[in-house]
């Protein structure tokens, strides 16, 4: 299984998605913001990230564009997680290195198939 990295601002969302990850056998990391991101990053080895697109000081699309910067993590599978379906949000995180995005309200078939997805293309 796989190690997964949480990256919200909402406690409530990092911890329903780690329940449905665990579920599933991954094991998980947990972040509240960009820099707790990178401090796991900076010691762990993590297999995919999950970003939530709004969050207080750093953004999900300045954590991801942070991630493909740096030469380690910039193969990481990324999935930017937005309450947003505007197709310019959208855009922004493809743009920015995200390999997918996932809906908020989350659908748990929907997120298990992206983390799935993204999984088989590492």
């Amino acid at each position: 299984m796989a190690r997964v990295l949480i990256v919200d601002d909402e406690e409530a969302i990092r911890d329903l998605i780690k329940e449905v990850l665990m579920a599933q056998g991954h094991e998980f990391e947990l972040a509240a913001n960009g820099v707790e991101a990178f401090e796991i990053l900076r010691k762990k080895t993590i297999d995919l990230a999950i970003v939530d697109r709004n969050m207080p000081g750093m953004t999900g699309i300045e954590v991801v564009q942070l991630i493909r910067q740096n030469p380690k993590t910039k193969g990481l599978k990324v999935l930017m997680c937005t309450g947003s379906s505007v197709t310019k949000e959208i855009d922004e995180a493809f743009a920015a290195g995200a390999d997918d995005y996932i809906l908020k309200p989350l659908s748990f078939p929907a997120l298990l198939g992206k983390v799935a997805k993204a999984l088989a293309a590492k």
